[in-house]
């Protein structure tokens, strides 16, 4: 499902190497227990130099990552940062702990960390109104009911968000932070603390706070208030990228081959802008894990142990949010993440708060299995699981979970048609167990509302019912968000109107030329100027819609599977040119309901043809509101 952007959720990849499960099954699957190493291994030098060795050597190729860098913290040192593979493949120069790379979405924590500054300084109140720090903000609607800092850090806002007109190729716009949210932010999805909703405009919105309160540009703070006093000398939010060599290329992983992904520049920068190197992100893992001598702290313990506390989840024994990170429900251990994804990179920053533990990983590409791979091999190896998993208590009625989810995050019509086509289904088996389309595995319920994956438990995903019972939210497993969908939202509803249209659409022009060439074959000179003109104009709005209906998914079809595209630069001309066609032919629709109602006053031509072209007229007339339903109707902007 997800995943400004696309949804590969990480227990995928368990099966690769997860604890073996000892199962015991009565009816239904019953107690189960993880079975770790005896053994685990140290977290020193050595250890750590032959495990990653191996991990790399055995999965760069296989997850499509061209290089990576690693870099481990422990007890506020780096005892572990190497590099691996290539920055560049047309260079074949090595990806060290030194390359620099694109962080994406870490650069959310670093930008949770930047509000916690101001927290802890008194200058802002994580409960209260983000507009009251953002004099003259309007946001989408009203800024009622207001929004928190708090929210906005627990990506609970209900702010929606969107991908498309998010870059630019000029460094200097993309530093207009207020002017672009503005303008540019998205419409409300939600109340606001009632849902989880990934949003870069949410956080970015967190970071204008940043920027107003404190009187610095946004990149100029971070770069003053934590890069420098981490000691993060390689770190920009907002350097230049054009022609620097010691920066990585993204790849994209395309038709067996790789892809080097567009660069430019983000309006969302407290989102996704943070541009490092393994070895500076080290520094950041020992900053949030209590500091250490040779830098500043960056934030008290107090603070710290603040911002690394739950402050969201569906349900008590479900995954939660913290600000800025996510929990990783690692049995027996605290695991907090927070990863980045898109435009050829992919990477995972990895906190253990009470191991005074971490690392981070980054890759060079968007397929964004290894990160995840290596954080379940990495705890297996070095804090494997202790405890005994849930019970299984089953559910009266495990059906009312079953159905098709969808994310919710995004506005627009491109982001439309993709949070559509990312829908996934749960079902509910036989015993007592769900599957979920979007991970693999049996999931079983062990607390209220709380299920957990039988092939990995430490997988869990919590669902949120209505004052009915019924499911209307989930979440999880780590840091995904999906609302349960009714039947005439889903993606077979939207093909079926689809299908409907087409036919109709694609019948009037062949029916105009059938009729035309048997008038001729007949010999017949005149036709009712009535008849004519339903037909003839019948025929444009059908081929024109028709043209909107086949057009889109081709045009769009060379940027799917892809994390972060082109299309983030804004829509091209050709794309702009199909979102106006149903404007125009609405329009053209009212003019042929008009000599429609004419043509059958007059009683021309037969019954039948009379009724197929009202269909037809119907047809045209509900077809924007048909778009409009599936949030497809209106230019793109």
């Amino acid at each position: 499902m997800k995943t400004r952007l696309a949804l590969v959720i990480a227990c995928s990849l368990v099966g690769l190497i997860a604890v073996a499960l000892v199962l015991n099954t009565g009816g239904m699957a019953a107690t189960t227990s993880a079975s770790p190493r005896l053994n685990p291994a140290a977290l020193e030098p050595r250890e750590l130099t032959a495990f990653m060795d191996g991990f790399m050597s055995s999965n760069l190729g296989r997850f499509h990552a061209p290089g990576a860098s690693v870099v481990v913290v422990k007890e506020g040192a780096v005892v572990f940062e190497k590099g691996y593979g290539f920055a560049d493949l047309g260079l074949q120069s090595s990806f060290t702990p030194n390359t620099r790379f694109r962080a994406k979405s870490v650069s959310k924590t670093f930008t949770a960390t930047a509000v916690m500054q101001l927290e802890e300084g008194g200058q802002v109140a994580l409960d209260a109104p983000v507009t009251s720090y953002l004099h003259g903000f309007t946001l989408p609607g009203g800024n009622e009911p207001p929004i928190t800092l708090a929210e906005l850090l627990t990506q609970t806002s209900g702010i929606g968000d969107r991908a498309l007109g998010t870059m630019t190729s000029d460094r200097i716009a993309a530093a207009d932070l207020r002017g672009y949210l503005q303008q540019r932010m998205p419409s409300r999805v939600a109340a606001p603390g009632t849902v989880f909703s990934y949003a870069d405009h949410g956080i970015s919105l967190a970071g204008l706070t940043v920027e107003e309160v404190s009187g610095l540009p946004f990149a100029q703070y971070m770069q003053d208030k934590i890069l420098e006093p981490l000691g993060m000398s390689r770190s920009a939010f907002d350097p230049p990228l054009e022609g620097q060599s010691d920066l990585a290329v993204g790849y994209q992983f395309v038709s067996g081959s790789y892809r080097p992904a567009p660069v430019g520049y983000f309006y969302v920068a407290p989102a996704v802008s943070l541009v490092t190197t393994g070895a500076d992100m080290g520094r950041f893992l020992i900053g949030m894990l209590g500091g250490a001598g040779d830098s500043l702290p960056i934030l008290r313990p107090e603070t710290v142990q603040l911002m690394e506390a739950r402050h969201f989840a569906l349900q008590p024994g479900g995954p939660g949010v913290a600000y800025g990170l996510y929990e990783w429900p690692e049995i027996g251990e605290r695991v907090l993440v927070h990863g980045g994804l898109g435009h050829g990179f992919s990477n995972l920053l990895v906190l253990l708060p009470d191991r005074h533990a971490g690392f981070f990983v980054d890759t060079n590409s968007d397929e964004p299995k290894l990160r995840y791979a290596l954080l379940c091999a990495f705890m297996d190896r070095f804090y494997p699981a202790q405890a005994a998993t849930s019970k299984p208590i089953g559910d009266s009625d495990p059906g009312r979970f079953a159905g098709v989810y969808s994310d919710y995050r995004y506005q627009g019509r491109i982001e439309a048609l993709k949070e559509l086509f990312d829908q996934g289904t749960i079902t509910a088996r036989g015993d007592q167990t769900l599957s979920l389309s979007w991970a693999p595995g049996q999931w079983a319920e062990v607390e209220p509302l709380v299920f957990q994956n039988l092939d990995d438990p430490n997988q869990r995903i919590a669902f949120r019912t209505d004052a009915s019972g019924q499911v209307i939210q989930a979440y999880g497993p780590h840091d995904d968000g999906y609302r349960k969908v009714p039947w005439y939202r889903t993606l077979a509803a939207y093909a079926a109107g689809t299908l409907v249209f087409v036919v109709l659409f694609m019948s009037v022009p062949m029916v105009w030329l059938v009729s035309g060439l048997r008038r001729r074959r007949r010999r017949e000179i005149t036709q009712h100027r009535w008849v004519k003109t339903v037909s003839g104009l019948g025929a444009l709005v059908g081929l024109l819609n028709l043209g909107f209906l086949v057009g889109v998914p081709l045009e769009l079809l060379p940027y799917a599977g892809l994390n972060g595209t082109q299309l983030d630069f804004g829509a091209p001309s050709s794309l702009v040119v199909l979102f106006a066609i149903p404007l125009v032919t609405a329009a053209l629709a009212v003019m042929l309901a008009a000599v429609g109602i004419l043509a059958w006053r007059a009683k021309t031509g037969t019954v039948l043809a009379r009724t197929y072209f009202a269909a037809i007229i119907g047809a045209a007339l509900l077809f924007p509101g048909f778009l409009s339903y599936w949030s497809l109707f209106g230019l793109i902007s």
